[in-house]
């Protein structure tokens, strides 16, 4: 359990008032949370679907403590604590006594919305309760009246503890005392964060979207294939390609993310083309790595693509990569000046984003 001096609390601090902390959800996401705020002083409710294997979970925790005791991380006193605080169950009921509730479960309007409902009629009416969704804006998963002011987005990229930086996004209707509480909180775990309304929601995965979508245009325009745009992304821009990216992440999650960021876009005709090639790609239950095929087919989980591909040219690769490396500077800039970030917070989200070195302002 970290204990350094940036972590410690008065009662004064607005984040004191969140010591317990619900996490629903047991997918990579959840399961990543989970293990991250565990090494800091909350005392943590993990609720799992009826179908997760608790037995499993709670094997691997204990096994997760014990080893942070053995290597000196915590000491025999913190370690009891740990266990005897920490709830692992798939009862909703568990939440009752949390101030702070993280939904992390599939993105899917509907779930997240019922879910929410749900929590709201068993946890305290202080609880703050936060989606992690990647698209759906908090506000949309409006439950009450009374709760409404305690309904926030609390977006964390995974792995959560390699990538530092949160989105936090609130509504017209979150109150400074419940931002105050929140931001506390992220800045207790030795995070980044930049804060947005829904206007200017979800940021760097539009900006990344800007770069999906142009990419996708010039493989429709028959300048270059996907592996070649991929190949040309991953070794000069990025450390992963456009089209791997939306095979890893799952083809339904992108097409539902690319709908939700576009709908009140102007000039949403512009990202049509691709939002019909992922529509397609769902309607034949080409999902992406998970079920074997998407952008790319996966026999035995290893990604494969046509070797008769005819070469780029020198001029043809560069032309491609100066209009990528345009449209990433140019998304850049226009989603800190709508966002209202500094530079600085910009600079450094881009890159725990993306995971590279120099920012686009650097």
């Amino acid at each position: 359990m970290k204990n350094n001096q940036s972590q410690k609390s008065s009662c004064q601090d607005p984040g004191s008032r969140i010591q317990i902390v619900g996490i629903v959800g047991e997918g990579k996401m959840g399961t990543s949370l989970f293990y991250f705020l565990l090494e800091f002083p909350f005392l943590l409710r993990w609720i799992c679907s009826p179908e997760a294997d608790l037995e499993k979970f709670h094997k691997t925790f204990t096994i997760k403590a014990l080893r942070s005791l053995k290597t000196g991380l915590i000491d025999q006193q913190e370690h009891d604590e740990i266990l005897n605080s920490t709830i692992i169950s798939s009862d909703p009921e568990q939440l009752k006594d949390c101030d702070l509730v993280i939904e992390t479960i599939n993105e899917e309007f509907e779930l997240k919305r019922n879910l929410f409902s749900r929590i709201d009629k068993i946890v305290p009416a202080s609880c703050i309760l936060a989606s992690n969704s990647s698209s759906i804006n908090p506000s949309r998963l409006f439950v009450s009246e009374a709760r409404d002011p305690f309904i926030i987005g609390l977006h964390y990229f995974y792995p959560i503890p390699l990538k530092d930086i949160v989105e936090l996004i609130y509504t017209e209707k979150t109150p400074v005392e419940v931002r105050s509480r929140v931001e506390y909180f992220i800045r207790k775990t030795g995070k980044h964060f930049i804060s947005l309304n829904e206007s200017n929601s979800f940021i760097l995965n539009r900006l990344f979207l800007d770069i999906q979508n142009d990419a996708f245009r010039i493989v429709e325009q028959k300048k270059a294939t996907f592996s070649q745009i991929d190949d040309l992304v991953s070794s000069r821009l990025f450390p992963f390609g456009v089209f791997d990216f939306m095979d890893n992440v799952g083809i339904d999650t992108m097409l539902a993310s690319v709908k939700n960021y576009t709908s009140d876009y102007p000039h949403k005709d512009y990202y049509q083309p691709l939002i019909d090639k992922l529509y397609r790609l769902e309607k034949a239950g080409k999902l992406g790595l998970k079920s074997g095929e998407g952008f790319y087919t996966y026999p035995e989980g290893i990604k494969t693509h046509a070797d008769s591909e005819k070469a780029l040219s020198e001029t043809e690769e560069k032309e491609i990569l100066d209009y990528l490396s345009n449209t990433y500077i140019n998304a850049s800039k226009r989603f800190t000046m709508q966002s209202g970030c500094t530079i600085d917070e910009m600079n450094h989200a881009i890159k725990e984003y993306f995971g590279i070195e120099k920012g686009p302002f650097e």
